[in-house]
């Protein structure tokens, strides 16, 4: 499999080559089969006056088994941008889009945006139909960097969040007792006491529902 920066690069040399009769699967043909899971391509129908009726079809979607991704999937079929989750459309769709439409040039950005709830973050490739007039497509290739499912904020105290900070550095329980001259069971005790707070299965689990949080406060702190 190759990278994003290959694949899109690919994408560059036959756009470059292409003309107005030229369809998408003329440009995505010869790599669509070497995307790795964390990879997708869509196209986007933009032939309508009306950004919320350009229709988005998914061509290859991300190869990596999650159930957050499944029922992502499930609630963003192919439709009419008008039947999607509008926030994420108008965040993260029509106005890079409508640039790029504009440019009639390849774009390449990191997408960090919210779609269905969810907090997600992928790198994209946007190829518009090469033609004089109005592009009536765009092909996009993703990258996803990060998919984190919404979590209720729990109230912490300071040894929580001495924890909470260590753990996401990747301390052991072991290694957060005798950094913060506690018992091991004393950690043990409070790290159980997280995992129900954030509705945690396991750990691993509790770790990355951790480091969600804090990304969620840098967003809110900087908004």
């Amino acid at each position: 499999m190759s990278t994003f920066n290959a694949i899109s690069q690919e994408l560059i040399d036959a756009w470059l080559q292409s003309n107005a009769t030229s369809t998408p699967r003329d440009l995505f043909s010869a790599v669509i089969g070497r995307l790795n899971i964390k990879m997708a391509l869509s196209v986007v129908t933009t032939v309508a006056d009306d950004p919320y009726d350009w229709r988005f079809c998914r061509v290859k979607d991300f190869g990596f088994r999650s159930h957050l991704l499944n029922q992502m999937r499930q609630r963003f079929p192919d439709a009419a941008l008008r039947d999607l989750d509008r926030r994420f459309i108008d965040d993260a769709i029509i106005a890079a889009y409508s640039r790029t439409l504009e440019a009639k040039r390849p774009a390449i950005d990191l997408v960090r945006t919210k779609l269905l709830g969810v907090r997600i973050g992928y790198e994209r490739l946007i190829l518009p139909q090469k033609t004089d007039g109005k592009p009536g497509w765009c092909i996009s290739l993703a990258e996803g960097r990060f998919f984190i499912s919404p979590i209720q904020e729990a109230k912490t105290d300071i040894t929580d969040d001495n924890i909470i900070q260590l753990l996401i550095e990747g301390q052991s329980t072991k290694e957060i007792a005798e950094f913060l001259n506690l018992s091991p069971r004393t950690i043990e005790h409070r790290v159980d006491r997280l995992k129900n707070r954030f509705e945690a299965k396991n750990l691993v689990h509790l770790v990355a529902k951790l480091v969600a949080t804090q990304i969620g406060r840098r967003e809110k702190e900087s908004s």
